[in-house]
């Protein structure tokens, strides 16, 4: 008994997440306990109390615990037969009891079968034709409208009518709640046919209630019906726009959802608002009415009417550009001229003599609610937006101005300078969003010198991210002359100086210059090289950043203007030959003499990437059958698909997913060799940690894999997890208890996934080794092993999966600190001390799971190793000129370095990689500094 009390303290010592279950078929073997129903349910089916209050706590815990999906079918039916009873015995008594009741039983059909769900609606009907209580009507229908939402599907088309029926009769209640609880389910439940009809007018009525809350969902319960497929005309356009004038928050947002939908369901249906307008189109209505929302006291919503035009692309140019201009109008109302107005007055037939009050007057009759005497409207409503005193409306403004500029090039061209003094916003995410919104449009405008002057201004922000981001901006707009081009290029090489930390982000911005002005280049090339006509001036240093920015904008625009090369010096082309092999992705291929070139591969010649993986793939699987001399070609087929992934881009997620899967695959060959022969030497145990890691990068840095390429990685983590338990019983140097309950919790894993996934089915091993392992009642190290001993000498390779070319490979670089310049800069910092130091790193198909396992690895040169944590808000997806890129990623953090004193500097590693277990990462990425820890300087 002690024994087995020492046993179970060292396995509870063990880190593991839960106890392992296996697949359904083999957990029936195992001992479990039957399962029966909740106490709380016993004690209200046994309950022969009369005391409403004890049965109200009975109900309100069952309701608290909600534990309905181990309860049987039949004690379903028993628990719904006892509370309807209840619900009879508490007719004229405590309300609250039968409507704990009614929410209890909304709560039960989550979990009934459809043959129970229409008996039980059925129940409820009859009982609420007869209920007095107003409370519990209005808690029954939303009773029903739970129950019908979560099972709509198994509802029979008669129960679906009743329900409506009974509904609409109870929209003449008096009590508001009923009628709030009658219109959601009318909502829902109503034929389509029946609301194309009649009804939209009939719940538009109770848009006039006294309720706001009835209200409210009046409108909508209109909206959901045009959700449905209901027609919604547009004569319930000025009955939304009344709405709007609501003193409640919750029905102006409503009627202005509901003013959106009929100006983008019917935008050329004409509409006048009265006798002295002209007739306009739907949807310049709606946007005039949605830019007078601009000016309400409620932020969210402010922010929904900016939502909304950005939506509202088919309005009228003249509006669009109305919404930019803040000038005293007359609500777009026509004034006649002064020959109309002569000609109606003597029409008249009388002049006014003033003897008759408003009866003669020839004067025109102006409503009074009509005058304004500031512009109502789309007069200026983005520039009320823009200057809204919320960073919430500020950046929904932004957004739906980019939008509308999209589909508008005129637009597009008057809205630049409300985008560039965005620029200036206090708030950073703001000021992102509107360099990316000039990013957008970049291709509808084209960039003067007065315009320039608040760009460049804002190149010096103290941020890391609005200046990546206008570099971007500025690298995609295009300028309209050579002075433009010189203060661009001048201002980015000032602020290059002042931030160099920048340089790479500088030199993509060169580029796409380059790229796109190659004629202005070419006119500015000798001022830029320093060129002079008469005089050789002295060579300048190619590792200077501003020179090199100088050369990747002029090589740039050369690629596209070949005479340019001509005035090169030849300095510069000598330059060009070492740019050319240290910077290919930044320097273009020039027809220059002496620079390395690149063939490019015709993909109509030859074979495709995809059929020559496919066979590299026959060629393993017909080495697998080949016992003796196998490993020697599996390791060459390995280094294939290396340089598969290496030559094509497109395949590199593919490749190197297949080559890990092969890695594993022969190391799980070569060490099950050790197994079978009793004089062989048993592996280290680094052979075993690298078994294991590469287990782990299967599962957790490849995505977009199928579910049949997860089963198979699984199978190799099975086999995988099984060899190392093996190998380290018969080592018989450490513990294997920590092995064991890792092959137990592979083993539950893969018993789940089948579990989930019915239609799948494991090879022969993976079914051997699962039903081995749930047969062992006590599963110890030693009595799974030679349970399993027999299976894992004689267990066969996993086939290859088949290609996918969707597969992504999340990799990283640390772009800062770059190791080449940290071996040049040494940081130095005293003794004890902290030094900050700034670390970006690139993540490329990063999934959204994977953020909280990043970790940040400090190692000094006495091995001691310091982990860190990246905060979430250190993530910033990278954005392009094309938009966001969501699975790529830039981390931008700050280490802190400290040690004691050293003699010398020293190489620090810095190393980014992916926690999976809390012993066990996946190394990304690493770069090396050199530190040296001063000694503290003593005073004389």
């Amino acid at each position: 008994m002690d024994s087995r009390k020492r046993q179970l303290s060292v396995t509870e010592a063990i880190t593991i997440e839960h106890a392992p279950k296996f697949h359904k078929r083999i957990r029936l073997q195992s001992s479990t306990k039957n399962i029966d129903e909740p106490k709380q349910f016993r004690a209200l089916l046994d309950s022969t109390t009369s005391n409403s209050k004890e049965i109200l706590e009975l109900i309100v815990k069952i309701s608290d615990e909600r534990e309905f999906d181990d309860i049987t079918e039949s004690q379903i039916k028993e628990l719904i037969s006892k509370l309807f009873d209840l619900y009879r015995q508490e007719r004229d008594g405590d309300s609250m009891v039968r409507v704990k009741i009614l929410d209890l039983l909304a709560d039960i059909s989550k979990v009934c079968m459809p043959h129970i769900i229409n008996d039980l609606l059925d129940k409820i009907i009859y009982i609420l034709k007869v209920e007095k209580s107003k409370n519990v009507i209005s808690e029954g229908l939303k009773s029903l409208h739970t129950i019908g939402t979560q099972n709509l599907e198994s509802i029979s088309f008669s129960y679906v009518r009743s329900i409506s029926n009974f509904a609409q009769k109870q929209l003449s209640s008096e009590n508001y709640r009923t009628q709030k609880n009658a219109l959601l389910v009318l909502s829902t439940f109503i034929p389509l046919h029946d609301s194309q009809k009649c009804i939209v007018d009939v719940i538009a009525l109770y848009a006039n209630s006294q309720d706001m809350g009835v209200r409210t969902e009046a409108l909508r319960s209109i909206l959901k019906l045009g959700e449905r497929g209901a027609s919604l005309t547009p004569e319930l356009y000025n009955f939304a726009v009344a709405a709007m004038k609501d003193d409640y928050e919750c029905v102006r947002r409503e009627a202005l959802k509901l003013v959106f939908k009929l100006g983008a369901t019917c935008p050329d249906y004409m509409i006048q608002a009265n006798e002295e307008e002209e007739p306009m189109r739907l949807i310049d209505s709606a946007f005039n009415t949605i830019c007078i929302s601009f000016s309400d006291l409620c932020i969210r919503i402010r922010v929904q009417a900016a939502e909304h035009l950005a939506q509202l692309i088919q309005v009228s140019p003249e509006y669009l550009h109305q919404t930019l201009h803040k000038q005293v109008m007359s609500n777009l109302r026509r004034k006649k001229t002064a020959h109309e107005r002569g000609v109606s007055l003597m029409a008249s037939g009388e002049f006014a003599s003033g003897k008759r009050w408003m009866k003669d007057s020839p004067l025109e009759l102006i409503d009074t609610e009509s005058v304004s005497l500031l512009s109502t409207g789309a007069c200026g409503a983005l520039v009320i937006g823009l200057e809204d005193e919320f960073l919430e409306v500020r950046a929904a403004t932004v957004d739906a101005m980019c939008k509308l500029a999209l589909s508008n090039p005129d637009f597009a061209v008057t809205s630049l300078d409300f985008l560039v003094d965005m620029f200036n916003d206090e708030i950073e995410d703001v000021r992102i969003k509107a360099i990316y919104s000039l990013v957008a449009i970049s291709h509808h405008i084209v960039l003067r010198e007065d315009q320039l002057e608040m760009m460049l201004s804002s190149l010096e922000d103290y941020s890391a991210d609005v200046r990546e981001a206008l570099h971007i901006m500025v690298g995609v707009c295009r300028v309209a002359t050579e002075s433009c081009l010189i203060r661009v290029v001048f201002k980015l090489l000032d602020v290059l100086a002042k931030y160099p930390q920048d340089k790479y982000s500088t030199f993509n911005c060169m580029r796409k210059i380059g790229q796109k002005h190659p004629n202005l280049c070419m006119a500015v090339s000798s001022r830029l090289l320093q060129d002079h006509p008469l005089f050789q001036n002295a060579e300048l240093d190619v590792e200077d950043p501003a020179y090199l920015c100088v050369l990747i904008l002029l090589f740039n625009a050369a690629k596209h203007l070949i005479p340019m090369i001509s005035l090169f010096p030849d300095v510069t082309l000598k330059h060009y030959t070492y740019l050319r092999d240290a910077m290919p992705q930044l320097v273009p291929q020039l027809p220059i003499e002496g620079a390395s070139t690149v063939k490019t591969i015709d993909k109509h010649e030859g074979l495709s990437s995809l059929e020559y993986l496919n066979i590299i793939l026959t060629r393993i699987h017909e080495i697998f059958g080949i016992a003796p001399a196998r490993i020697p070609l599996l390791k060459t087929a390995q280094l294939n698909l290396l340089r598969l992934g290496q030559i094509d881009p497109e395949m590199f997620g593919t490749a190197n997913f297949l080559e890990t899967f092969l890695a594993a695959q022969i190391q799980i060959a070569q060490l099950q060799i050790c197994t079978t022969y009793q004089q062989s030497r048993v592996p280290l145990k680094e052979s075993l940690t690298l078994l294991i890691r590469n287990c782990l990068k299967l599962q957790h840095i490849f995505s977009g894999l199928t579910n049949e390429d997860l089963l198979l990685v699984k199978e190799v983590c099975l086999r995988a997890t099984a060899l190392n338990l093996i190998l380290i019983v018969q080592d018989r140097s450490q513990s294997a208890l920590a092995p064991c309950q890792l092959l137990l919790k592979t083993a539950a894993d893969i018993s789940n996934f089948l579990e989930q996934k019915e239609n799948l089915q494991p090879d022969e091993f993976t079914n051997a080794l699962l039903t081995e392992l749930i047969n062992i009642p006590d599963p110890k190290p030693g009595r799974v092993y030679r349970q399993i001993l027999r299976l894992v000498q004689n267990a066969s390779l996993v086939c290859m999966p088949p290609p996918n070319v969707n597969i992504r490979m999340c990799v990283a670089n640390i772009v800062e600190p770059c190791a080449q310049v940290a071996y040049d800069n040494v940081i130095k910092v005293t003794a004890g001390l902290i030094a900050s130091l700034p670390f970006v790193a690139e993540i490329n198909n990063m999934q959204e799971s994977q953020r909280g396992d990043m970790r940040i690895k400090v190692r000094y040169p006495d091995q001691n190793v310091h982990v860190i944590v990246p905060k979430m808000t250190d993530f910033k997806k990278i954005m392009t000129e094309h938009g966001e890129q969501e699975s790529n990623v830039r981390l931008r953090s700050t280490l802190l370095l400290s040690h004691s004193v050293w003699t010398e500097a020293s190489l620090v590693e810095i190393t980014l990689c992916l926690g999976v277990r809390p012993s066990t990462d996946i190394e990304l990425c690493k770069t090396k500094i050199l530190f040296a820890p001063k000694p503290v300087r003593r005073g004389i």
